[in-house]
């Protein structure tokens, strides 16, 4: 981008997920400089990308650090509220520029200057307040703290909705994501999907099944592993995280399942499996899946959430339901011969970088050309009447409508120890 000033805001670096892969890959495609709060200590940041903390030494230094460190995967009330008042005012350069592209939720309590434009890409509108409120409230037993963290919610929720009206444009990582900012803001948005880096290959089969991500419950690798210990099929495990020890012990009772965790060079790993399991709760996106396509290898994918209609039609993948019982007769089904790795890598073109920098750079200046005030009738959430948005930037094909609000009332925190996962 030469004819418009560009920064990144990314709420914080706890480390290297999905949220702070996509701040990076923008930044490179924008030639843009990214702003956040911290970068926490052992983040390993590409060189070739500049990240510009600018309250460092309140995260990462006493006597605040204990106070504010990341933990609980993202739930910890302090650190949470403190970067979202830090981003208020974030940098003093931020106002020079002409757009802020802003990725992660925080970072939308950024108030820009009058004249300034603001994408946002939220990654989901935060889910403890939406879509997976109930399942968080499920799993408070104490009648005290549950109407505690009611209150607290219902605070947050109005923020959240007040910030907004910050907000010029709205893009979401995947339909789903587009229909829960539908949903729950009232705001149309462009899909992008996030772009998959990596050199993902097909090598060949050497007999064995991988799965990989976080070691954390929303992953449900404990299912995943259960379900493959009455399987004479080959599990490989690969990942890191709170879940790994025991995970590992496990797999130590199970001569066909084994624990790699952190696999630096996985598309070698991908490369030479059979096919990639995966069954996360509800996923937003689900970048694993979208590189399993592209190495050209089937996917058994759950079926909620994106990872269903990653999925086409059979041709990618077969899914099962979040149970033993189910991934166990899928595997048992599961014949390679019946998939094609040629049309498998082609359903994955969508997923290509080259496709990502177009259409990024297309939200951009599209963007930095709009007219500041209100939102655009084409903004607003079409009615249920009306024809759908007629947009450049709409996404090349439509998920079923409310997929969000068909799930709301269904999902449950699944944070269960391996010995309590469930056959049914």
């Amino acid at each position: 981008m030469t004819d418009v000033d560009v920064a990144i805001l990314h709420d914080r670096f706890p480390g290297l997920g999905g949220g702070e892969a996509f701040a990076i890959e923008a930044a490179r495609v924008l030639e843009a400089p990214i702003y956040t709060t911290y970068v926490a200590d052992g983040t390993d940041l590409p060189d070739d990308v500049e990240v510009r903390p600018f309250r460092q030494s309140k995260y990462t230094s006493l006597p605040w650090r204990p106070l504010l460190e990341w933990r609980n995967e993202g739930m910890n009330p302090l650190e949470t509220l403190n970067v979202a008042l830090d981003i208020t005012d974030a940098h003093e350069d931020l106002p020079e520029y002409d757009v802020i592209l802003e990725s992660a939720p925080l970072s939308k309590y950024y108030v820009p200057e009058v004249d300034q434009r603001v994408v946002h890409y939220p990654h989901s509108p935060p889910r403890w307040l939406y879509d997976r409120y109930r399942a968080r409230l499920s799993s408070f037993d104490l009648p005290l703290v549950g109407t505690g963290l009611k209150a607290y919610a219902k605070g947050w929720r109005a923020l959240d909705k007040e910030a907004n009206d910050y907000v010029d444009r709205f893009v979401a990582n995947s339909e789903l994501v587009r229909d829960r900012i539908r949903r729950f803001y009232g705001r149309d948005a462009a899909v992008l999907y996030p772009p998959v880096t990596g050199d993902w290959r097909n090598d060949g089969d050497d007999g064995y099944f991988v799965t990989w991500s976080r070691l954390a419950p929303e992953k449900r690798i404990d299912l995943i592993a259960t379900a493959f210990a009455g399987l004479d099929e080959r599990l490989v495990i690969a990942g890191d995280g709170r879940q790994r020890e025991r995970l590992e012990a496990f797999a130590a009772r199970h001569d066909n399942i084994e624990v790699r965790g952190y696999v630096a060079d996985i598309e070698s790993l991908v490369a030479r499996a059979t096919a990639v399991v995966y069954a996360p709760v509800q996923e937003d996106f689900g970048l694993v899946g979208a590189e399993t396509m592209m190495a050209g290898k089937p996917l058994l994918g759950v079926n909620e959430g994106f990872t269903r209609y990653q999925i086409q039609g059979g041709r990618t993948g077969m899914c099962f339901e979040p149970t033993v019982a189910s991934l166990r007769e899928t595997v048992r089904r599961f014949d390679s011969d019946d998939f094609d790795p040629v049309e498998i890598r082609e359903e994955a073109r969508r997923y290509e970088y080259d496709r990502f920098a177009e259409r990024l750079r297309g939200i951009v200046s599209e963007t930095a050309t709009a007219d500041v005030g209100p939102p655009a009738a084409t903004d607003r959430v079409p009615k249920a009447d009306s024809e759908p948005v007629d947009s450049a930037l709409e996404s090349e094909r439509e998920l079923p409508a409310t997929e969000a609000s068909r799930h709301a009332d269904e999902e449950r925190d699944r944070d269960a120890s391996i010995e309590g996962v469930t056959d049914g």
